[in-house]
C-alpha cells in the first residue's frame, strides 16, 4: 500500500511547492488543455514513449479549483500508475480501474490539502462542505485526507 502522506511530503520538501503545475513542470510531464467532447474525461494522463503528458478537458472543467484537482488526480496517475501494463488493463481489458482512481485522489488530497492549514479551519468549526470550499477541493477528497474524521 503507497503511503502518500510520506510521498507528497517528500515531493514538497524536494521541490518547495504544493502546485500540481509547478510539479508537473519540475518532474517533465507536459500539460495539455483543450476542449475536447462532452464524452470525454476531464483529464487522462499517458505516457507515449517515455514521455508523459496530462491532457485537461477544458469543455468539462467547472472552474480553476476543479481544473487543479483534475491536475493533481492525473499527476497521481503519472507517478504511480504509469506503467504500460496498467494502461495495457484500463484500455484492453475488463479490469476495475476503481483502486486506481482511489489512489490517485488519495494523492491529490494529500497535495491539495495542506495539513498544517487545517488547524485554521478547525478553529472555526466548519463542515466537511466548507473544509472542501476553504482548500478548494471537492468534500469527498477532504473525506479521503482526513480517513473520515469529520
Amino acid at each position: 500500500m503507497i503511503n502518500f502522506k510520506v510521498r507528497v511530503r517528500n515531493l514538497v520538501r524536494k521541490y518547495h511547492t504544493r502546485s500540481p503545475y509547478k510539479l508537473c513542470n519540475e518532474l517533465g510531464i507536459e500539460i495539455h488543455e483543450c476542449f475536447l467532447s462532452e464524452n470525454m474525461p476531464k483529464g487522462f494522463f499517458k505516457k507515449i514513449l517515455g514521455n508523459k503528458f496530462i491532457v485537461i478537458n477544458l469543455t468539462r472543467v467547472k472552474d480553476e479549483y476543479d481544473k487543479e484537482f483534475i491536475l493533481a488526480h492525473e499527476l497521481g496517475h503519472a507517478l504511480y500508475h504509469s506503467s504500460s501494463t496498467a494502461f495495457f488493463l484500463h484500455d484492453h481489458t475488463f479490469y476495475q480501474r476503481g483502486k486506481f482512481e482511489v489512489e490517485a485522489n488519495k494523492f491529490a488530497a494529500e497535495l491539495l490539502i495542506d495539513e498544517k492549514e487545517i488547524d485554521k479551519v478547525c478553529l472555526y468549526n466548519m463542515s466537511i462542505e466548507q473544509i472542501g470550499y476553504y482548500f478548494g477541493v471537492p468534500k469527498e477528497l477532504v473525506s479521503l485526507k482526513f480517513n473520515n474524521f469529520f
